[in-house]
């Protein structure tokens, strides 16, 4: 008798789990932008995440994912923003002559970069390959600007 019942309250715990889980679109669509956050496609989680926070701002999960995609989203603009700079670095350098403002054209850019890393804030769950790139894009940066200093 007591392992019917036992067994009772499991189904039962399983069954409302389900229910919150599959068949409420907030918590569906927090499972989808957790795995979409997982395999590194932080704008559609944070699309995602935004819609489940939406429907139910109870939701905490939605909240985190959503709150994880924005500050990943910031480490990913950076490195793209750093490729960038770094060719348009690359591409003044290489000119014959360098003048006073090619040099404070790349030194104004070097700083800007440098300020930008300075301001990103990762967290626990951020992942480390993007604070491991951020990083070396910084350090590049640093490098430059401290080489046009001597």
């Amino acid at each position: 008798m007591l392992k019917k019942v036992l067994y009772l309250l499991v189904f039962s715990v399983l069954l409302i789990v389900l229910f919150l889980f599959g068949f409420t679109d907030s918590y569906r669509y927090s499972l989808e932008a957790k795995v979409k956050y997982t395999l590194g496609n932080y704008k559609e989680a944070m699309s995602l995440a935004k819609r489940a926070y939406e429907l139910d701002p109870y939701n905490k999960m939605s909240f985190s994912i959503l709150t994880q995609s924005k500050i990943s989203m910031k480490f990913l603009d950076y490195i793209e923003d750093s490729k960038k700079y770094l060719k348009k670095v690359d591409a003044i350098s290489k000119k014959v002559n360098l003048d006073d403002k090619d040099t404070i054209k790349i030194k104004m850019i070097c700083e800007v970069m440098i300020g930008r890393f300075k301001k990103l804030a990762p967290t626990v769950l951020t992942p480390k390959e993007l604070v491991e790139k951020s990083k070396k894009y910084y350090e590049e940066f640093k490098q430059i600007d401290e080489s046009l200093d001597r």
